[in-house]
């Protein structure tokens, strides 16, 4: 219900996070189950997560609200980012950050919306979708400029993800899966740089989805 803190819900109900209670989840398939054995750090997105769904589905305005307040602090961003350190541990040193900002960008998102938006793929594949029928995607240079911009930075860019979140929606388009999103921006600074690869393959090869991630 609307205002009603995650610290109420009982345990096997939809799932607060850490440290609220124990039951780690993770989105397979647009749905979320228990699934201990999963990596941190896909369990602690999933956590966040379904956090987030729950507000849009019980009209949590006043937390969606404080939420969009990216630079104000308050409880509902405190416990964003607590989701970041499972037992008391970041995930790493841009964590609790990136839990803030994807929270951020998902409650954006939904800013007078009612219907949850739970996304599809990559960031690179919501672009491709992005623009008129002969300038979609790959064919719109804002879109290529925008996502070539992205992709170079060696620290996740959060503004100009921000940018092209707001570029979907201005489009009507569907968003990239958040939960994706999130896993995706803990892993940015990884040496291979595995989703900037993905992200480029989802954008300018969008029908070949480089990973079947809900």
């Amino acid at each position: 219900m609307a205002g009603q803190s995650p610290c109420s819900r009982q345990a096997g109900e939809r799932a607060a996070g850490p440290p609220f209670q124990g039951v780690w989840i993770v989105s397979i398939d647009s749905e979320v189950v228990a699934a201990p054995q999963r990596p941190a750090d896909e369990r602690a997105a999933a956590g966040l997560l379904r956090w987030l769904y729950d507000l849009v589905e019980d009209r949590n305005v006043g937390y969606l609200a404080d939420l969009r307040r990216l630079h104000a602090d308050s409880v509902a961003k405190l416990l964003a980012g607590n989701f970041a350190a499972p037992g008391g541990v970041a995930l790493g040193p841009q964590a609790v950050e990136i839990f803030e900002r994807v929270a951020f960008l998902f409650t954006r998102f939904h800013a007078g919306e009612t219907a949850l938006q739970r996304g599809s793929g990559s960031l690179g594949y919501a672009m491709s979708k992005v623009g008129s029928a002969d300038r979609r995607g790959s064919e719109n240079p804002g879109c290529v400029r925008l996502l070539n911009q992205i992709l170079v930075s060696r620290q996740p860019p959060f503004r100009r993800i921000q940018h092209g979140i707001d570029l979907i929606r201005s489009d009507s388009g569907a968003p990239p899966n958040w939960f994706q999103l999130t896993v995706d921006l803990l892993r940015w600074t990884d040496s291979e740089r595995t989703v900037q690869r993905d992200w480029a393959r989802d954008f300018y090869l969008p029908h070949t989805k480089s990973r079947r991630m809900p």
